[in-house]
C-alpha cells in the first residue's frame, strides 16, 4: 500500500485536482445531510424560525457551561435567499465551518459542483462551500449576481496544509473521512514534493477572496480558524458569524449570546457535556507533521508577505501578525 501511495506522488497535481469530485460511499450524520437532490422544500416560516425558535432551545443548566441546545436539522429554504460564498483553502475547516453555519440558520449549504450543475438550489441554500481558485474548487462567477457576500475561513498554513494531506491520504487509502492521520514517513514525502505549490495556493486562495470584495468588505467576513475553534475566543467569533448571517437577506441567525455559544459549542467542539455528538469524527494517529528548516522558512516569508500586503487592512494584518508571532516557537514544527 506504501508503494502504491508513493507512485502516486509522482501524479500529485491530477490526483488533488480530483479529490473533491470523489464519492464517499461512508454513511454518516455528516453525507446525509450533504444530499441535497434528496431533501423536499419545507416551509418558509419553519425554516427560518426553526434556528431561532422552536428547534433551537437553550436552557441554562449550572452543570453545563453552554445551557442545552438541539442542532436544527437543515433544510432548503421554501423562499429566495441572499446564499454566500463560504471559500476556504483545503483543510482550514471549510466541513466544520458549514456544520456551525447550519446550526445557527436552519438552511442547508451547498458545494461549489452541486450548484453548477443544479439550479433548483439557487437562492434556496444559506452558503456555497468551494475552495476555488485552489484547484479542488470550481468558478462560480458566472453566478455572482445570486450572491450576496462571502465567509473567507483563514487557517494558519502550517497547520493548513498538513491537515489537507490528511484528507487525501484518507480518500487514497479508502479510509473514512476524519477518520485517522497518514503516517509521519508518508507526509515527508507529500511535503518534500509539494509544499512550494501548496504556500502558493494558499497565498493565492486569500488574495482571490480579499480582492473579490476589496471594495466593499462589509460582504465578506473573515474568519481565523484558530478564533473559530479556540475555546476563549470561539463562542464570541460564533456570535460575530451569526450576526453577519443575520445581516443577510432571506437569512435569519440567533445574536443572542448564550444561544449562540451552545450551538457552537455542539458543532464545533464536537462534544456535549463530554460525550461525543453522532456524526462527528475525530482523527487518530501521531500528529506530528514537522518541516525542515528551510521549508519552515519558506512558510514564514509567505506569511510575512502576506502580513505586509495588507498592512493598510487591519484585520488580515493582525491574523497574519498573529501566525508569525505563533511561529516564533519554531522548535514545535522543525525536526
Amino acid at each position: 500500500m506504501l508503494a502504491a501511495v508513493a507512485g502516486l506522488f509522482c501524479f500529485t497535481g491530477i490526483v488533488i485536482s480530483n479529490i473533491y469530485t470523489s464519492h464517499n460511499h461512508a454513511s454518516t450524520l455528516r453525507s446525509s445531510r450533504r444530499a441535497l437532490s434528496n431533501i423536499e422544500p419545507v416551509n418558509a416560516d419553519a425554516v427560518t424560525d426553526a434556528a431561532v425558535t422552536d428547534e433551537v432551545v437553550v436552557v441554562k443548566d449550572p452543570s453545563h457551561p453552554y445551557g442545552k441546545c438541539e442542532i436544527p436539522k437543515a433544510k432548503f429554504s421554501n423562499h429566495p435567499v441572499h446564499t454566500l460564498y463560504q471559500p476556504a483553502f483545503p483543510g482550514s475547516g471549510s466541513r466544520m465551518t458549514y456544520e456551525l453555519v447550519e446550526a445557527l440558520t436552519g438552511i442547508t449549504i451547498s458545494n461549489d459542483h452541486n450548484y453548477a450543475v443544479d439550479p433548483n438550489v439557487h437562492n434556496h441554500v444559506v452558503s456555497v462551500k468551494t475552495h476555488y481558485p485552489n484547484r479542488n474548487g470550481i468558478s462560480l462567477e458566472q453566478f455572482d449576481d445570486e450572491f450576496h457576500g462571502a465567509i473567507l475561513v483563514v487557517r494558519n498554513p502550517v497547520k493548513a496544509i498538513p491537515s489537507f494531506f490528511n484528507f487525501w491520504y484518507e480518500r487514497i487509502n479508502h479510509l473514512e473521512n476524519h477518520s485517522v492521520r497518514a503516517p509521519k514517513e508518508e507526509w515527508i514525502r507529500f511535503r518534500d514534493a509539494n509544499l512550494t505549490i501548496q504556500l502558493q495556493s494558499w497565498q493565492k486562495h486569500m488574495d482571490y477572496w480579499l480582492k473579490k470584495y476589496q471594495n466593499d468588505r462589509s460582504k465578506l467576513l473573515v474568519l481565523p480558524y484558530e478564533h473559530l475553534t479556540d475555546n476563549a475566543r470561539g463562542p464570541a467569533t460564533a456570535l460575530k458569524l451569526a450576526t453577519f448571517l443575520d445581516s443577510v437577506q432571506g437569512v435569519k441567525a440567533p445574536v443572542e449570546p448564550e444561544k449562540v455559544a451552545c450551538l457552537w459549542h455542539r458543532s464545533v467542539k464536537y462534544m456535549d457535556e463530554g460525550v461525543s455528538v453522532e456524526g462527528h469524527a475525530i482523527r487518530k494517529g501521531a500528529s506530528a507533521t514537522p518541516y525542515t528548516q528551510s521549508q519552515f522558512d519558506a512558510i514564514l516569508k509567505v506569511l510575512q508577505a502576506q502580513k505586509w500586503k495588507y498592512e493598510h487592512d487591519p484585520e488580515v494584518f493582525m491574523i497574519m501578525d498573529q501566525y508569525l508571532r505563533h511561529l516564533a516557537h519554531s522548535w514545535l514544527y522543525v525536526g
